[in-house]
């Protein structure tokens, strides 16, 4: 008798050698079906926070390649690619985004863990399609001991999020500095 192979867990293996490929040369890291945030190395979980075009196009041939809509060049080019489809391959990649920014705000401390940062890349991209209209990505909590925290807590829930997204800059400088100092020169 042949071997049985799972169709679902072989459709999550291609997505991720498929989604993956880029990211395989770029960051000379392993990454598989089950890579979550808190396996990316700092080095690549920085790039990947850090706002510039190169880099939300090298979030773009995650989600392009797990999809099986080839790389970010066929965004670039637009070939194939319809409105809607464009839309979506935009608005999956600033979701994830705010993943890997939340991630670093994460390990900074400055924030509590929340539930994404649990999954796999893939499972949360997924997760992310399947939810109904362009939901804002909730935020995560604002630890008590940030020195922000009082002005945090002040805020009425709903305002909470933003106040979080504005810490961003400043951590993403942070984490930076924390990383080249514990980076070989």
């Amino acid at each position: 008798m042949g071997e049985v192979i799972e169709l679902e867990a072989f459709r999550r293996k291609l997505a991720a050698d498929q989604g993956f490929r880029t990211w395989l040369s770029r960051f000379r890291e392993q990454f598989g079906p089950q890579t979550r945030l808190g396996d990316l190395s700092d080095r690549t979980l920085l790039f990947l926070a850090t706002p510039g075009e190169e880099n939300l196009f090298v979030i773009f041939d995650l989600v392009m390649g797990a999809r099986g809509w080839g790389t970010s060049t066929r965004f670039i080019l637009d070939d194939l690619l319809n409105g809607p489809t464009k839309q979506l391959i935009l608005d999956l990649s600033l979701r994830l985004l705010d993943y890997f920014r939340f991630e670093v705000l994460g390990r900074l401390g400055w924030v509590a863990s929340f539930p994404e940062s649990a999954q796999p890349l893939l499972a949360l991209l997924e997760a992310v399609a399947a939810a109904p209209g362009h939901q804002a990505t909730p935020a995560p909590a604002l630890m008590p001991d940030h020195p922000a925290y009082a002005d945090y807590a002040a805020l009425i829930p709903s305002e909470r999020h933003v106040f979080i997204r504005r810490l961003i800059p400043a951590a993403l400088a942070d984490f930076r500095q924390r990383l080249e100092k514990t980076e070989p020169p």
